[in-house]
């Protein structure tokens, strides 16, 4: 399992975000945005998390990824972003607090644009 990242999440809860992850997109970089990611989460808030890929990822992909993190123990939401998919005004609002939590090789395409 990587290392826990610099998210506001207790490592059990990481543990389960990694599985997830390694299981769905083991290959792909995935950065956390949003108030987790920024130290300002409460609670129950949820966690955002970007898929970055040159094309959009398959739907299965998509839903047995949300369905896992939905089943799982965690106490709070998680959303899933694709990048490829995401108008580059959403792009720079992700990079500009992102965490990764996931290291992948980077695709041809996928680089942002700053």
């Amino acid at each position: 399992m990587p290392d826990q990242p610099k998210i506001l999440i207790s490592p059990e809860h990481w543990r389960i975000v990694s599985e997830i992850l390694q299981r769905h997109v083991p290959n792909l970089e995935v950065w956390a945005f949003g108030s987790r990611a920024k130290g300002k989460a409460t609670l129950y808030s949820d966690l955002d998390l970007a898929i970055i890929t040159s094309r959009p990822l398959d739907l299965a992909v998509l839903a047995k990824i949300s369905i896992d993190f939905a089943e799982s123990d965690l106490p709070w939401r998680v959303d899933i972003a694709d990048w490829a998919t995401l108008s580059e005004g959403f792009r720079k609002i992700i990079e500009k607090d992102k965490v990764v939590v996931q290291n992948g090789p980077r695709q041809q395409g996928s680089q942002s644009q700053n």
